[in-house]
């Protein structure tokens, strides 16, 4: 589908990837990963459309179809129905049910179809884009960052609906869990060169870490080595007896080469700083009522205590309440109703959206971390360096700063502060893949409790013991894990959407949940099918090798190796009929799920 050759890209003076070989299947699909900088975006970009001032090739299959998820807002229908409509194939006009189900497997009602995509906020505009991206069935998707203005329930639709893609894309997003979830291969940009590996980005990265490890070993060894013979030489070079050696020894070094050590790369560091806290109870909600409009009530009757040590997620459909609700907690905005009870010496660390419109806009980066009481500048200037604030970007002006730039800021001010109870919404936004690993691993090192807001089911996964759940228009507290939660109940709303515009309106919705079953074991059999299908390629070849030995057995008149041959032979023979066998039944199955279907 698409053949890369000798590519090379420069941003200035810097050069962001270089001697580029790379090829992409026609249904592959690609998790692109890399550090904030890396050109992971760039990249995309010169798929699209290949800059002049790019060096090596990019071939594309002829006649492909490319469609990426689209930044600009400005929209040309007068209803989001239209629009996502736009980018169908042509002749597919009939098919509208298809971009209804993406729209609200995204997250929008069926009340919204008709309302126009100016009336939205600019995250579900980005959404209106995504659901144009995936009616559009291209051959190759290039999605950049497509989960960042998506909840919880609208990342696992597109989970669900980037597995059952049938063309290619390539991925860019720093959720990782999400990421493992729907691609087939990893590409990363590491050190201004491009990788590719079958399966998920962990195994990627574990694979570049290891490589390192075993690069600077044998640097090392190499320099020992290297060292060991100038020894040598110094040692003997005076000696006519041994002038014969020393020379051979020279020789040798000049052949020897030592590989440089290779440039650090700077990490973010995140640690959190706590005090001791006496009491079991650091926050207890009770009662709570809340809602910016009479008819719209956010929080109703919420009830929560907070003990030290906990890790409370609050999960949820956007819009919901969950900022809100940390808002009340945290004492930012007063209560409708009900009553939050803290003790007066516990000290809350609040990390939030609206924390970043409280920086100062006329003063830098060290000036803004330095106003905290008893921090020193020389503590703010390490932390700056862990925040990958070096050098002189610690002077950089708060107004000419970028997002993801002033959420490290925001989330250095909480560091610096001594607290009993962290409270942060959405603290993943604009951290790439490995800041966020580093952000989650050190919330769980934290000694203090964490209340948090975010749709990153890794870090939900690998924090929460206790939920605090909006789903249904109801608030409820779970005293379990993710995990838990999934396999015990779920979410009531996930199916809601889906089988409200399902291609067929089924009369029921157990008819729908049970044709959804159906395809369910379709894709199940399918899948069984090719494993049994590459079984029986494996065991063909297992096959003639064995009668190919058997042969020369047979030639050399091997007795006890004809004999062992043979039962060989027999047991491949068996194991193929076994295979044909079962793969006749999925067929026939296969088959007459698809008649059921039909109907």
């Amino acid at each position: 589908m698409i053949r890369i050759s000798g590519l090379k890209k420069n941003f200035g003076q810097q050069t962001l990837f270089t001697d580029v070989n790379l090829t992409i299947g026609d249904s592959e699909k690609i998790g692109l990963i890399g550090r904030n900088g890396s050109g992971k975006s760039t990249f995309l970009k010169m798929l699209l459309e290949p800059a002049d001032s790019m060096d090596g090739t990019i071939e594309f299959s002829r006649g492909m179809r490319i469609k990426a998820l689209e930044q600009d807002l400005n929209f040309s229908e007068d209803t989001i129905l239209k629009q996502a409509c736009t980018s169908m194939p042509k002749g597919a006009f009939g098919d509208e049910w298809k971009a209804k189900s993406i729209l609200m497997g995204l997250g929008f009602t069926a009340d919204d179809f008709e309302r126009a995509p100016g009336e939205f906020s600019s995250g579900f505009q980005i959404r209106i884009r995504l659901a144009e991206a995936l009616v559009s069935e291209s051959d190759l998707l290039l999605l950049d960052e497509p989960t960042n203005y998506l909840d919880i329930l609208s990342l696992r639709w597109l989970s669900r609906f980037l597995k059952s893609w049938k063309g290619a894309f390539i991925l860019i997003t720093h959720d990782r869990h999400f990421m493992a979830e729907v691609v087939t291969h990893t590409v990363g940009i590491h050190r201004q060169r491009m990788r590719k590996m079958k399966g998920g980005p962990q195994k990627l990265m574990d694979q570049i870490k290891m490589d390192e490890e075993v690069y600077e070993k044998t640097r090392q060894n190499q320099a020992k080595k290297q060292e060991k013979t100038n020894e040598f030489i110094r040692t003997f070079r005076a000696g006519a007896r041994s002038a014969g050696l020393v020379q051979s020894r020279i020789k040798s070094l000049e052949k020897q080469k030592i590989g440089e050590r290779l440039a650090r790369i700077p990490e973010i560091k995140f640690h959190f700083h706590s005090e001791p806290f006496r009491g079991s109870v650091l926050l207890e909600a009770k009662d709570l009522n809340f809602g910016y409009e009479e008819e719209k009530q956010l929080v109703q009757n919420f009830s929560l205590v907070v003990h030290p040590g906990d890790r409370i997620a609050v999960i949820g459909k956007n819009g919901k309440g969950k900022s809100t609700l940390l808002k009340l907690l945290s004492g930012r905005i007063k209560t409708d109703s009900g009553k939050v009870n803290k003790p007066k010496t516990m000290k809350i660390g609040f990390f939030g959206s609206d924390t970043k419109g409280e920086l100062s806009e006329s003063i830098s980066i060290l000036e803004e971390m330095v106003g905290i009481p008893g921090v020193s500048e020389q503590e703010v200037r390490n932390l700056c360096g862990s925040l990958l604030f070096t050098g002189e970007a610690v002077k950089k002006k708060i107004s000419t700063i970028s997002g993801g730039e002033r959420s490290r800021v925001c989330l250095g001010k909480v560091i610096l502060q001594n607290s009993h109870l962290l409270m942060l919404d959405e603290p993943t936004n604009h951290l790439d893949m490995e800041s966020c690993q580093a952000l989650t691993k050190s919330l769980k090192d934290h000694k203090g409790a964490v209340l948090f807001v975010t749709h990153d089911e890794d870090m939900i996964s690998n924090l929460a013991n206790r939920l605090v759940i909006f789903d249904q228009g109801t608030v409820i507290v779970k005293d379990k894990t993710y995990e838990e939660f999934l396999s015990s109940e779920g979410w009531a709303e996930e199916d809601e959407g889906t089988f409200k515009f399902a291609k067929k309106h089924s009369s029921s919705k157990q008819e729908y949940l049970d044709k959804k079953a159906q395809k369910q074991r379709l894709r199940a059999i399918r899948k069984e099918q090719e494993k049994l299908e590459k079984d029986i390629g494996k065991l063909d070849r297992q096959k003639e090798k064995n009668a190919e030995a058997l042969g020369t057995a047979c030639t050399e008149k091997n007795h006890d190796q004809i004999r062992d041959l043979g039962i060989k032979a027999k047991e491949i023979t068996d194991s193929i009929d076994q295979s044909y066998l079962k793969l006749e039944e999925l067929m026939n199955e296969e088959g007459e799920i698809e008649k059921g279907l039909e109907g």
